[in-house]
């Protein structure tokens, strides 16, 4: 029998086929469907987070001012005061809820101006080095320390207290703020307006005490 008999097994070799046209374009079609998908989720999620910083953003601007017109209200009300037992008042009324605080003290060093007073009040030397060191400002937690001091029987209900140091005549003195709302106050605040409304407030002692 010759080498080309068709009896003998033939020695046969799988070639892969090629893929149809139609696969690869399949193929093709689903990596442009899952690149687009990615990027589409991609600027979705980036969409998300500038959303979220911008209503941040405006959340901030609004209580912003919010807190602007609150101290506008209450330096209006300490402008009307005609005496020194008037602003006291307008402290204890007026002022307090504008700003949206329970208590305001504001101690004098070695004076106590008013023979009866709840907001303006005298004060033993170096209370401002004892409640400040050496800072011009203190916003946070009560400090437990010097509350009953402070604050007398309501010294318990206050969670928040600001602090600023005042300079009246010569006098060394303290604006204090207090609140039962434990957000009132925090260190991470500006102070900005707190230190005008201080600075209002000394203006107004100052003439009041020179003229007395």
């Amino acid at each position: 029998m010759s080498d080309t008999d068709s009896s003998k097994p033939s020695h046969l070799r799988v070639v892969p086929s090629s893929p149809h046209p139609a696969d690869i374009d399949a193929l093709k079609a689903e990596s442009v469907v899952d690149i687009n998908a990615a990027a589409r989720a991609k600027l979705q999620a980036e969409i998300r987070r500038l959303k979220a910083a911008n209503d941040a953003l405006i959340s901030l601007a609004k209580a912003n001012l919010a807190v602007q017109a609150q101290t506008h209200s209450a330096v209006l009300a300490l402008l009307e005061a005609e005496s020194l037992a008037a602003l006291d008042r307008k402290l204890a009324g007026r002022v307090a809820a504008a700003l949206n605080v329970d208590l305001i003290r504001v101690f004098i060093e070695g004076h106590a101006p008013l023979k009866s007073a709840e907001s303006i009040l005298g004060a033993a030397p170096d209370l401002a080095g004892s409640l400040l060191g050496e800072s011009s400002e203190r916003l946070g937690p009560v400090d437990r320390r010097f509350a009953d001091a402070l604050y007398g029987p309501q010294a318990n209900r206050q969670q928040a207290e600001a602090m600023v140091r005042l300079s009246i005549g010569g006098r060394t003195g303290v604006l204090c703020l207090a609140a039962r709302d434990h957000e009132a106050f925090t260190p991470d605040q500006g102070s900005d307006l707190l230190h005008f409304l201080a600075r209002v407030i000394e203006r107004r002692l100052v003439s009041f005490l020179r003229d007395g």
